[in-house]
């Protein structure tokens, strides 16, 4: 069965790369935004099965933008997965918290991001 691509809200082309290429390697397609801000005028172009969401971005930041698909009843039911440079039991707590389907500190374990990908968005 088909399925529309996931969102990946990251703002350094390095992490982009990386997300994007590991969603590759199981045949998931994705689209990329570089900030909150555009990431959400590609939520109200199209169906996204999920999206992917760095929580430090330039301008609006990941709980922000989360907050305004989590306000958005056409997507509000949206899986939605945070990832993060910063990692803390406390910020993995408060994301999940928050309302985030999952939660990843990078560097992204390749097994486990994939393996819960899969998890979360297909299930």
């Amino acid at each position: 069965m088909p399925y529309n691509p996931i969102l990946v809200v990251e703002d350094d082309p390095d992490g982009q790369e990386v997300v994007a290429r590991m969603l590759s390697q199981v045949k998931i397609q994705c689209e990329i935004a570089g900030t909150a801000e555009e990431a959400w005028t590609m939520l109200q172009a199209r169906a996204y099965t999920g999206a992917i969401i760095d929580l430090s971005l330039p301008g609006q930041d990941g709980f922000q933008l989360l907050k305004t698909i989590r306000g958005d009843a056409r997507l509000n039911g949206l899986r939605c997965i945070a990832i993060t440079a910063y990692h803390t039991p406390e910020l993995k707590h408060d994301a999940l918290q928050y309302g985030f389907d999952g939660y990843f500190a990078k560097p992204l374990n390749r097994t486990l991001f994939l393996g819960s990908i899969e998890d979360i968005m297909f299930k």
